[in-house]
């Protein structure tokens, strides 16, 4: 299992420095203009600002309640509010947060993760799979490659499932390919690296991986 913070999947519960709010967190005149035409009540406006603004930054759809309270307030202020209204959660405004993701997609030119995501991830893992190994170092070349075609992020454990599977499946191909090549001689000689010959303590690839790790 890849853990999520050696990747750099969006974690929106983290608190951001006041510099990090005003760049990352900053509403354009358009992006007021859009707020304003689309949401009508101040929990409309709130709500539809932090998916917006989510999105661009994440890449994704976050729940509201998981957005950190910081960028809200941020974002309330922004939006002329004298108090900070509750947002609400997935089950109590699903129709409107349904709605409201679908239109900040056609606003950002965006599209959901099936809408060919997958084979997104899939020719850019099995590219990268051929020169790293690390599933973190593919997960992110994943989402670098979803970020730049503007395509939903799915949930971390979907990207970790097919990564690991890819790997294993560029990796099992390049083995079989130098398997094939070896004489009968090359697979005696690597078969008794692993070995541990009379009078030694340790197999000859043991000795062999301290060498070249000096």
């Amino acid at each position: 299992m890849t853990a999520i913070d050696r990747t750099v999947y969006p974690r929106p519960n983290e608190k951001l420095t006041r510099e990090e709010l005003d760049t990352r967190y900053c509403i354009s005149e358009t992006g007021h203009a859009f707020i304003r035409a689309t949401a009508r009540s101040d929990v409309g406006r709130l709500m539809l600002a932090t998916l917006l603004k989510a999105r661009q930054d994440f890449g994704c759809f976050p729940a509201p309640l998981e957005v950190h309270s910081d960028i809200v307030a941020h974002l309330a202020s922004q939006l002329g509010l004298a108090t900070v209204p509750p947002l609400p959660n997935e089950t109590s405004r699903k129709q409107m947060l349904h709605h409201y993701r679908a239109v900040v997609r056609v606003y950002l030119k965006a599209s959901i993760y099936t809408n060919g995501g997958e084979q997104l991830v899939t020719a850019a893992v099995i590219e990268a799979a051929a020169t790293m190994s690390d599933p973190a170092d593919l997960i992110n070349r994943a989402i670098e490659a979803l970020n730049n075609a503007t395509v939903d992020l799915p949930a971390f454990s979907t990207l970790e499932r097919l990564a690991n599977h890819l790997r294993i499946q560029v990796h099992t191909q390049m083995y079989e390919q130098v398997a094939a090549r070896l004489t009968a001689d090359e697979v005696a000689a690597l078969d008794a690296l692993l070995i541990v010959q009379t009078g030694a303590v340790t197999t000859a690839f043991i000795a062999l991986n301290r060498y070249t790790s000096v």
